[in-house]
């Protein structure tokens, strides 16, 4: 369990051993659901060259949001979604 910093909130990370997971296709970034997860990190191109080391890299590149964030989505080994975001 992992606490945010503001004492506000906490992440737990899991993985279901029983009952046998179920395949399904590759989740959308805009689909209802909780498939994705989001990282403030200081600085967005060291974040994806260690994502890089793990077969992890953008699906779309990275994104200037209006002057105040770059913004990326990776997805993770499970198909999850990694949105990186880089406060400028």
């Amino acid at each position: 369990m992992l606490q945010t910093p503001d004492g506000n909130g906490q992440l737990e990370l899991f993985e279901y051993l029983h009952p046998d997971a179920i395949e399904t296709g590759p989740t959308l970034p805009n689909e209802i659901g909780m498939h994705r997860v989001a990282f403030s990190v200081d600085d967005i191109d060291h974040a994806l060259e260690i994502a890089a080391k793990h077969g992890c890299h953008p699906l779309r590149g990275v994104a200037n949001y209006q002057d105040v964030y770059k913004l990326t989505y990776l997805r993770g080994p499970s198909g999850i979604l990694v949105m990186l975001a880089q406060k400028l």
